[in-house]
């Protein structure tokens, strides 16, 4: 096994994780000195639960669980896609609810998986969830990423609107078909 290399002592290891541990204390700083209780601060947490509002009014109650399921899916494949466009520096938010996580920012936390969820809800069959979420996906990239950058919530560094629409049409696709499955394992489980 290599050894890790020594700079003065300090293992390259040991140098990044103080390295990340010094931007963890700026970042924190900047949050609670300048955005904290800002403008964006709250447009953040008003969006996010408008979405939630939306999605807790129009989520069917007869498959609540499932739906909260596919919420929750949604949720987690957003956050990873998100997680690995902000290591790679393809985007960023300049704002944050809270500061140890980018997954309560306005995208990632309500808008995307909620849109998912009820697409998913409202179109079952493939074809018209197809429709439907082509639209959805284009309403998310083509407008409400304009909108947001021009409200400096979200910024594209090395990224376009054209790869959002896709990025965000391959995880309501990925979802479908995550969810697709788990509802036919169910119904092969729940044999009368």
């Amino acid at each position: 096994m290599e050894r890790l290399s020594k700079i003065g002592g300090i293992s390259k290891f040991e140098m990044i994780k103080m390295m990340q541990q010094v931007l963890n204390e700026k970042e924190f700083s900047y949050w609670v000195h300048q955005d904290l209780f800002s403008f964006q601060w709250w447009l953040i947490v008003v969006i996010n639960a408008l979405f939630l509002l939306l999605f807790y009014f129009f989520i069917d109650r007869q498959r609540l669980f499932f739906m909260l399921l596919v919420f929750f899916i949604s949720f987690d494949i957003v956050g990873l896609v998100d997680e690995f466009g902000k290591f790679f520096n393809l985007w960023c938010y300049p704002h944050q609810m809270l500061p140890f996580t980018d997954r309560f920012n306005t995208v990632d936390f309500a808008i995307i998986p909620v849109s998912i969820a009820l697409v998913y809800q409202f179109f079952s069959k493939w074809k018209f969830f197809f429709i439907a979420h082509i639209i959805t996906s284009a309403v998310i990239a083509f407008i409400g990423i304009p909108i947001f950058k021009a409200l400096y919530l979200y910024q594209l560094l090395n990224w376009s609107m054209f790869y959002s629409f896709l990025t965000v049409f391959v995880m309501g696709i990925v979802v479908k078909m995550i969810s697709d499955w788990i509802a036919g394992k169910k119904r092969g489980y729940s044999v009368s």
